[in-house]
């Protein structure tokens, strides 16, 4: 990907979330990203990103919903409702408002989601957020 439209590289890491396709994810994803889910602490590198992610894409179904969207040069604002099925759960749900910074060469360089803490663990299986 080189010089992507910042926007449409957002909504393709969505698209590969909702398909819980973890290659796609990490393709988006520069080496040197900075990923935060504030109030968590920062993962640096794309390794330690994905490790983040983990427990996220380990959900039986999920499907993000995008509420709205707006860009500033390089940067993507998102507003979304996280959807997961964890196996023999029902449907669960996070509330987050992310910001993306996406390089020029169209992947991922910093990734900051803020939501509410309480609402994440009460949306993920007993084993899993413990790992957040």
């Amino acid at each position: 990907m080189r010089d992507e439209d910042p926007q449409a590289v957002v909504e393709a890491l969505i698209d590969a979330f909702n398909r819980r396709d973890g290659v796609a994810v990490a393709a988006l994803l520069h080496d040197d990203i900075m990923c935060i889910g504030i109030p968590l602490p920062p993962a640096r590198g794309k390794a330690a990103a994905l490790d983040l992610l983990a427990p996220f894409l380990a959900a039986e179904a999920i499907d993000w919903q995008l509420h709205a969207i707006a860009v500033n040069g390089r940067t993507v604002h998102t507003e979304r409702t996280d959807r997961f099925r964890f196996t023999g759960a029902d449907w669960t749900q996070v509330r987050a408002a992310g910001i993306f910074e996406v390089a020029e060469d169209g992947r991922i360089r910093a990734w900051r989601d803020y939501f509410d803490m309480a609402e994440l663990l009460a949306a993920m299986p007993a084993s899993g957020s413990q790992d957040i």
